[in-house]
Order: C-alpha cells, then sequence, then structure tokens
C-alpha cells in the first residue's frame, strides 16, 4: 500500500486529495471514550430517519455566537465530509420563551420555502447585525425587508403547522435534555459537543466515528 509519504515522491497525488487522505485518517484513529468526548442520552430517542440511516441532530440556537461560528463548518461537513449513510438535521433550542422565539422564526422560513436561503442570513442578522429579532414585530420586518407579504408572513408565523414543529421541538430538547447549544445527537443515543471533543475539527471527528459504531450492518 502506498503511503501519503511515496505518494508525495511519486507526485501522484494531488495536495487537496493528500489532506483530504489526512482527515480522513484522523477521523479513523478517533478514539470515543464515554464520558469525555461524548456521553449517553438515557433513554435513547427513536430517531426519524429513512432506514438505513444514521440520524445525527444538531441543536442550535440563532443568538448563540458559537452556533453562528460552527454553522459554516457544519455546511462544509455536510458537503463534503458527512457519510453517506449520515442524515443531518437541525432543531432549534427551546429552554426559554426567547429561543422559542427563534424556533418559530425557523419554522416560519421553512413553511414559507425560504430556510435555505435564509438560515446562515438570519444568524447574520443577529450576530452581526444585532438585530435580535426579539419581537413580531422585529420578525416581522426583517421578513418583510426580504420579499415576504406581510399577509404571508402573519399567517405562516402564526398558523397551526408553526406551532406543531414548536411544540415537537420543545418536546425533543426535553427527551434529548439540551441545557446548552451548539449539541449535537447521534442516533438518538450519543451527546456530543465542542465542549467535550475540545474543538470544532475534533466535534466532526467525533460525530463521524459516533456515526460509524452505529452504521447500519449490510
Amino acid at each position: 500500500m502506498m503511503n501519503i509519504h511515496s505518494a508525495i515522491r511519486a507526485g501522484r497525488w494531488s495536495v487537496a486529495s493528500l489532506l483530504l487522505l489526512a482527515a480522513v485518517a484522523s477521523r479513523a484513529a478517533t478514539p470515543l471514550t464515554e464520558g469525555v468526548n461524548y456521553k449517553l442520552l438515557q433513554p435513547a430517542v427513536p430517531t426519524d430517519v429513512a432506514p438505513g440511516k444514521v440520524e445525527v441532530v444538531e441543536v442550535f440556537w440563532y443568538a448563540c455566537g458559537h452556533c453562528y461560528l460552527l454553522e459554516p463548518k457544519l455546511e462544509a461537513w455536510e458537503r463534503s465530509g458527512k457519510p453517506t449513510y449520515v442524515a443531518l438535521s437541525r432543531l432549534p433550542a427551546t429552554w426559554n420563551e426567547m429561543l422559542k422565539t427563534h424556533a418559530r422564526v425557523y419554522y416560519t422560513a421553512e413553511a414559507l420555502g425560504k430556510l435555505p436561503q435564509w438560515h446562515a442570513d438570519i444568524f447574520r442578522e443577529i450576530n452581526v447585525k444585532g438585530n435580535r429579532l426579539d419581537s413580531p414585530q422585529a420578525i416581522e420586518a426583517y421578513f418583510v425587508s426580504r420579499g415576504v407579504p406581510k399577509a404571508d408572513f402573519q399567517r405562516a408565523f402564526a398558523s397551526f403547522a408553526v406551532d406543531k414543529k414548536v411544540n415537537v421541538a420543545q418536546d425533543l430538547n426535553r427527551r434529548y435534555k439540551i441545557t446548552g447549544t451548539p449539541t449535537v445527537i447521534v442516533n438518538g443515543k450519543y451527546v456530543t459537543d465542542v465542549g467535550m471533543t475540545g474543538s470544532e475539527e475534533k466535534l466532526f471527528e467525533v460525530i463521524n466515528a459516533l456515526a460509524a459504531r452505529e452504521k447500519p450492518k449490510g
């Protein structure tokens, strides 16, 4: 088998390929230690993914600076570092009224079909521009400023569908025992975060290692 050094000498691999190999090797070697870089969720929470998939849930808050900084790295991992058998979803935190308001922002954007385009923008609106989006009036102004008719926003923001999703998020937050963000839940069984792993880079290594542990056989 050709190692990295012999590949360099042979001139057969690009720098990008070598970096990818190094990253994969690092992930493969990541040791998992319960109580150190992850903890068990007891009882486990049933997943909501297709057969053959491992669920990874990121619990976030739009006004959390750490979540804002993690988001582009999470997007990059989703594009090129996430195993094909992993299904990633995001869940807004809900442990107080402000967080529930921002959860409603998330699900309203989703209901209006704007979430893929606006998720990162909402983070910037709060964390960079200082618009806290902390009242229905401020939230309405944000949506309207981006081209959503006022009536459409009001209908979605107060809809039964959005109410239901916020309620489901609250239930999952309770069962996941969420007390801080960002927190990652792997397959309803394991909890990890940057504090436990020591860095954002290590967080994704631990996520991949935990997901590999849960990968369906065959």
